[in-house]
């Protein structure tokens, strides 16, 4: 093809939810370089579907120009419909070059159009830079199974076109957005997929291994001697809040999934702190961990290749090594959170935004679509109604989980498959022990992928034909059952960003409710969540009195009908009991007007106005 501009393009590949994948954002960084000594634009190829979020942040990032394509048929990606998009914007506008991220799905279509274009496409990049004087883009890869790395030119065939592996550039800071937007209208007919997705099924570990985006990872090599090393090099990594990588003979040896591993063979990272531990420092490895900020290496061998890369080497045993850095690390936690605790001041990070909110804020629960309901279009649809009305008017929407021990949809999935509004701060999602662990750690990723920071973590009971998650599935073998505190220190070791609710039964026997609280603050809670209150509650002035530091958010009942109620508080209430939903939240509010509230069972239809004027909505 003669290219018809100097520009080159880079593919932002687009998430289900239309967020942009880091990988594209990143190759605008080294894009910029290559179009500046080519002479062209910089050019950011969006493909999905509404896919804003994904303009946007190509905007931010540098692009001079961003094409368009949104559709239905572009929410999933499909070799099919991608490559024709793809293919007629390039015959049509002629780029020069063409950046892709190495991804499993740029790796599935980029060949295919490389093809119908009939240029040629280096795969697998890990460094990319430009001949001045002929304009060819200079392609780095690895070869040889990584001991080796190429430098290949296209100097005959237009355009050029390379997949980069994600990790390998960092992004661009932000700026202020410029680019020029054009929306091209590309519509591909049902005819021409012959692929339909039926169903994504996430590998079990690889749910919660996200090496490319990892601000800490601690590597293990050969030297953790096997399987049972890893386990001192998680535990490093849990305390740090940091993903677990390994070198690819350890990968080899069966000692860890393939996920974990680091290299030109594995995933290319950037990590502001990569931690070596028994890994030599062989070529293939180096040079995957080539964008760290700082490396630290621990091995017993003096002459280690790896310390020739690091920033800070550490020779001794990594068994001895180790286990003193992770004492270290704690006991200065300990020393913060006490000061922490003396000054009266959480960090950002502990709590979610509403907590510091001038006006305390209102949650709203939202139970989703049940597996077995007759009617499930219906119950969908007024799920969607729902959650965008509450995210619009600026509640927080809070998604329960199997209520009442049925299963239903988890809150996760409905935004994605429906493509809901992400608004992080205003979204909980609850969690209970009603779940298989290959679920758990899928919703869990979901949640880190989706932006959301916000869980409410609950025991489940009420079912035995429900299955409930085991102790040993939560790294916590010695519990005789999983409850909400071995999951919120799962959730804690594993996924440090999120911030956890805890619930309070202020109906339960005070002394064994407040041990239990304080156990579930302790394995990692930082705001709690009450049982329904009827206006002044013992319990809850205790509460909040013993507990002056913890955000506490008070559930108001909103039905009209007692009996759910009843159950909860076990205790008969009459049918005629003079029970007024407002007039109870007003009571609260007065009560305790330093908590946020959470109001179960609101009526939609007859409720949500009258609510949204209280709150000054309208």
């Amino acid at each position: 093809m003669i290219p018809k501009t100097k520009d080159l393009w880079v593919f932002i590949e687009t998430e289900a939810d239309g967020t942009a994948r880091n990988v594209g954002i990143e190759l605008l960084g080294p894009g910029r370089t290559i179009a500046d000594k080519q002479g062209g634009k910089l050019t950011a190829v969006v493909i999905g579907y509404e896919a804003d979020a994904a303009v946007k942040e190509a905007d931010a990032h540098g692009a001079d120009a961003i094409i368009v394509v949104d559709a239905p048929e572009y929410k999933r990606f499909t070799t099919d419909a991608y490559t024709k998009a793809l293919v007629t914007l390039v015959e049509k506008y002629g780029p020069t070059s063409l950046l892709i991220g190495a991804t499993p799905n740029g790796r599935d279509f980029a060949p295919r159009v490389s093809c119908r274009l009939k240029t040629g496409l280096t795969a697998d990049c890990t460094g990319l830079d430009v001949d001045e004087e002929t304009g060819n883009v200079l392609w780095t890869r690895p070869t040889f199974g990584g001991n080796l790395m190429a430098q290949i030119q296209c100097p005959d065939h237009r355009p050029q076109m390379g997949t980069v592996r994600p990790g390998v550039f960092k992004k661009a800071e932000p700026v202020e957005g410029h680019a020029e937007i054009i929306r091209e209208d590309l519509r591909v007919s049902p005819e021409d997929i012959r692929t339909r997705v039926m169903e994504v099924i996430r590998e079990a570990d690889s749910g919660k291994v996200d090496l490319e985006s990892a601000e800490i990872i601690v590597a293990g090599g050969r030297g953790v001697g096997g399987p049972d090393g890893f386990r001192l090099i998680r535990e490093l990594a849990d305390v740090l809040g940091g993903q677990v990588g390994a070198s690819r003979p350890a990968v080899d040896s069966g000692w860890i999934p393939h996920a974990h591993q680091v290299g030109q063979t594995g995933k290319t990272v950037g990590p502001k702190l990569y931690i070596a531990c028994g890994i030599s420092g062989a070529i293939q490895h180096t040079a995957g961990i080539a964008g760290s900020e700082t490396v630290i290496a621990i091995n017993s061998d003096p002459d280690a290749p790896i310390f020739s890369v690091a920033d800070y080497g550490i020779v001794g045993d990594l068994f001895e090594v180790i286990p003193a850095m992770i004492r270290e690390i704690r006991a200065r936690k300990q020393q913060e959170e006490a000061e922490g605790d003396q000054t009266g001041k959480k960090t950002a990070s502990d709590v979610p935004a509403w907590v510091n909110s001038e006006i305390p804020v209102c949650h709203i629960d939202l139970t989703p679509p049940k597996h077995a309901s007759q009617k499930f279009s219906k119950d969908l649809a007024a799920f969607k109604r729902r959650y965008e009305a509450y995210i619009r008017d600026d509640f927080v929407v809070s998604i329960t989980d199997n209520a009442m021990a049925k299963m239903a949809f988890q809150g996760t999935e409905l935004i994605d498959a429906l493509g809901l509004t992400v608004k992080p701060e205003n979204i909980t999602i609850h969690l209970n022990t009603f779940h298989q662990k290959a679920e758990l750690d899928r919703i869990l990723s979901d949640m880190r992928r989706l932006g959301l920071k916000n869980l409410l973590c609950i025991t489940g009971d009420g079912s035995d034909k429900m299955h409930k998650l085991l102790p040993e599935e939560l790294e916590a073998p010695e519990a005789p059952v999983a409850t909400s505190v071995e999951l919120i220190r799962y959730i804690r070791r594993h996924y440090p960003e999120f911030r956890i609710g805890c619930a309070f039964n202020n109906y339960e026997p005070p002394e064994s409710e407040f041990a239990k609280l304080e156990r579930k603050l302790e394995a990692g809670a930082s705001y709690i969540i009450t049982q329904p209150v009827l206006g002044k509650d013992e319990q809850i002035d205790r509460l909040v009195r013993e507990y002056p530091d913890v955000p506490v958010v008070t559930e108001v009942w909103m039905s009209p009908k007692l009996s759910l109620l009843s159950d909860i508080m076990e205790r008969e209430i009459p049918d005629d009991y003079p029970y007024d939903p407002f007039e109870t939240l007003k009571e609260v509010k007065k009560n305790y007007p330093a908590s946020a509230n959470y109001l179960g069972m609101l009526s939609y239809k007859n409720q949500y106005p009258e609510l949204k004027e209280m709150w000054g909505k309208e």
